[in-house]
């Protein structure tokens, strides 16, 4: 099991324990200050040999426990994943999305949110043929036809 590391992340972005900034996506950002969530608390577990992750998050975090709220999350984030395996019974996907490239399984991760070409293509800053053209290799790679086959096999 891979332990991600947990960070505390706000509208203005996300820090380590120590401070430094990290990288958080734009869809993080946009979603904290949307939905008012203050200070968010997170971690990610990512289990290879269940082919399966987790990311919590808990918002309304003191700012001020940063050290106490990371050391609590790097205890709890695995035992969770754990429990969350045995409660879902996980199966294993027909689809393998490791066979797709990050920008790939970012698309696809868009695509399940019900964004059109259109929207994913302003989303990220490319035109709606490349955005077809990404399309057409994901389903190639992943032996799928069309954009519903592939969101129903990821439900």
């Amino acid at each position: 099991m891979s332990n991600r590391k947990a960070f505390i992340l706000d509208k203005d972005g996300a820090l380590d324990e120590a401070g430094v900034p990290i990288t958080a996506t734009r869809l993080e950002l946009e979603e904290i200050g949307r939905f008012a969530l203050g200070v968010v608390a997170a971690h990610g577990v990512i289990d290879p040999f269940a082919n399966a992750g987790t990311y919590l998050s808990f918002s309304g975090v003191p700012r001020e426990w940063p050290k106490r709220t990371l050391a609590a999350l790097d205890l709890i984030a695995p035992v969770l994943h754990t429990l969350f395996l045995r409660t879902k019974q996980a199966a294993k996907s027909p689809i393998d999305l490791t066979a797709l490239t990050d920008r790939q399984r970012e698309m696809v991760d868009l695509a399940v949110t019900g964004m059109s070409d259109k929207e994913i293509a302003r989303r990220l800053a490319i035109s709606d043929h490349t955005v077809g053209n990404h399309f057409r290799a994901i389903y190639e790679r992943l032996g799928v036809s069309k954009r519903s086959q592939l969101i129903a096999l990821l439900k």
